[in-house]
C-alpha cells in the first residue's frame, strides 16, 4: 500500500470517531503551544536584549552610582578617565521637574528627561535629523521615536527642527522660575512653559535627552525670602535685591552626580576597569552583598545581560516543564486513541489480512494514523501559538512600556527553529506512542479477527 493511500485512509479513520480524536488533539494542542510559545519568547527576548545591550553599547559598559556623601563630580570623572582602557566617560543628570511635554495641541506624560554627554559613551540610533553634539548648549533636545509619534500622530520625522513645550511641575525653582509665580509660604510655584529646539529623533523609549550642560543649568535651584529692606544685609552666603533675600545653589555642581557611565575599549578591558574601580576608587561591585557600605557602587552591564539571561533561562525550563508534562499527558491519550481504534476495528484489521495485507501493512497503517494525530496538534498548536504570541507582541511592541524595540520580524524569525521542533516532536510522539497499539493491531489472527464481534 503506498504512502497516500496510507495517509488518507488513516485521515478517514481519524474523522470517524470525531469526539475522540478531537480530545486527543486537544490535549497535544496545549502541550505544544505551551512548548512553542515558552521556546519562542524565550528567543525573542535573548535575541532582543543581547543586540539592545550591543547596539547601545551597554555591553562593554560600566554604571557607577553613589550610595552616599562622597562627591562624584568632574574630579573624579577625569581620574576614571585615565584608567588604561576607558575609551569615555559621562554623567548623567536626571530632569524630574519636566511634568509634560507638548507640542501642536497634543500633550504627553508619558516620558523621562534627562542630560548627558554626548561623546559617544551611550550610542542611541537616530531615525531621523542629528545626535546630540558637544558644542550643543541651552534647551537643545532628542527625542525618542515613540514619544515623537505620540505627539505627531506617527510622523515623528516632522518635529526634527520643530519647538516642543517644556511644562514644569509645582517644585520647579529653577533659572526660568519667576519668584512673582511662586507662593513663599508654602514653597509651590505656577508652571512654567519652557520652550526646547527638537534636533533629532532616535530609538529610544519614552525620552527626551538634553546637552549636560543644560541639565546642570536646570538644576540651579534659587530661593526667595521677603524682608522689608536689603539696607544693612550682609550675609556672603545669601544676596538681597528688591526686597528679597535670594539664596542660590546647584545641587550637581555642589554634591556631583548621582550616576555616570563608562564605556571601555573593548569587552576585554572591563575586567581590568572593573579591578581598578575596586583598588583604585575604593568602589564595591554591585554583585557584591555589601556593596551598600561603599561610597560607590558600580554594575558591569555585561554582568546584567548574563544575570538576566539566567534568570530567563531558569524561567524557560519551569514552563518548558510544564509544557513537557502536557506533552505526555497527550502521549497517553495518543495510545488510548489507538488501542480503542484497534479494539474498536478489529473486524476490519482481519478483512484486510483476508484481502492480502501484510502484518506490515497493518503495522503501518496504523503508525500513520498516530503520526498524522500528533502532526496536526502540532500544527494547531503552532497556529495557536502563532496568533497569541504575535498579538502579545503587538501589543507590547505599540505599547512602548520596554526599554529596547520588541520588533515583530524578531519574533517570526525567532519561532521558526522552536516552531519546527515541537512539530517533528509532536509527530514522533504520535509514532511512539502509536507503536504499541499499531504492533498490537498487526499481530491480530485474521480468522479471529473476522470471528469478533
Amino acid at each position: 500500500m503506498k504512502f497516500l493511500d496510507q495517509l488518507s485512509l488513516a485521515r478517514r479513520n481519524l474523522k470517524r470517531q470525531k469526539g475522540r480524536t478531537r480530545l486527543t488533539l486537544i490535549s497535544i494542542v496545549i502541550g505544544s503551544f505551551a512548548v512553542i510559545a515558552v521556546l519562542t519568547i524565550t528567543f525573542t527576548a535573548n535575541r532582543t536584549i543581547t543586540d539592545f545591550f550591543e547596539k547601545t553599547g551597554l555591553l562593554y559598559s560600566i554604571d557607577v552610582y553613589r550610595t552616599a556623601n562622597a562627591p562624584l563630580d568632574d574630579a573624579l570623572i577625569a581620574k576614571i578617565e585615565a584608567v588604561p582602557g576607558v575609551a569615555s566617560v559621562s554623567p548623567k543628570v536626571e530632569m524630574w521637574f519636566y511634568e509634560r511635554v507638548e507640542f501642536a495641541g497634543v500633550d504627553s506624560n508619558a516620558f523621562t528627561a534627562f542630560a548627558e554627554r554626548a561623546n559617544g559613551t551611550t550610542k542611541h540610533v537616530i531615525v531621523a535629523g542629528r545626535d546630540l553634539q558637544d558644542s550643543d548648549t541651552g534647551a537643545i533636545v532628542v527625542v525618542s521615536q515613540d514619544l515623537a509619534d505620540a505627539l505627531t500622530g506617527d510622523a515623528a520625522e516632522a518635529l526634527v527642527g520643530q519647538q516642543i513645550t517644556l511644562v514644569t511641575n509645582p517644585s520647579y525653582v529653577g533659572p526660568d522660575q519667576r519668584v512673582e509665580n511662586c507662593d513663599l509660604q508654602t514653597g509651590t510655584c505656577s508652571s512654567v512653559d519652557i520652550q526646547a529646539t527638537v534636533v533629532g529623533i532616535d530609538q529610544g523609549r519614552q525620552t527626551l535627552r538634553f546637552p549636560l550642560s543644560y541639565g546642570i543649568d536646570q538644576n540651579e535651584a534659587t530661593y526667595y525670602s521677603e524682608i522689608d529692606s536689603c539696607e544693612g544685609f550682609n550675609d556672603p552666603n545669601y544676596r538681597c535685591e528688591d526686597g528679597f533675600v535670594i539664596q542660590s545653589s546647584n545641587y550637581i555642581l555642589e554634591s556631583g552626580y548621582n550616576t555616570i557611565r563608562i564605556r571601555s575599549e573593548s569587552e576585554d578591558a572591563l575586567e581590568s576597569i572593573s579591578a581598578a574601580l575596586v583598588t583604585q576608587f575604593e568602589m564595591k561591585n554591585q554583585a557584591d552583598l555589601e556593596a551598600d557600605e561603599e561610597d560607590f557602587v558600580f554594575s558591569v552591564g555585561r554582568d546584567s545581560l548574563k544575570d538576566f539571561l539566567e534568570v530567563a533561562q531558569i524561567i524557560s525550563l519551569a514552563l518548558l516543564a510544564l509544557g513537557g508534562i502536557s506533552l505526555l499527558v497527550s502521549a497517553i491519550g495518543v495510545i488510548n486513541t489507538m488501542l480503542m481504534a484497534t479494539l474498536e476495528r478489529t473486524r476490519e484489521i482481519g478483512v484486510m489480512r483476508a484481502i492480502g495485507a501484510t502484518k506490515r501493512d497493518v503495522l503501518r497503517i496504523f503508525t500513520v494514523e498516530a503520526a498524522l494525530l500528533g502532526f496536526l496538534g502540532g500544527v494547531w498548536g503552532l497556529l495557536f501559538a502563532s496568533v497569541v504570541i504575535l498579538g502579545v507582541g503587538i501589543a507590547v511592541a505599540s505599547s512602548g512600556s520596554l526599554g529596547f524595540t520588541l520588533d515583530i520580524p524578531t519574533l517570526i524569525f525567532s519561532g521558526i527553529v522552536p516552531s519546527s521542533i515541537v512539530i517533528v516532536l509532536t509527530t514522533a510522539i504520535g509514532i511512539i506512542s502509536g507503536v504499541l497499539p499499531a504492533r498490537r493491531a498487526a499481530r491480530l489472527d485474521p480468522v479471529e479477527s473476522l470471528r469478533y464481534e
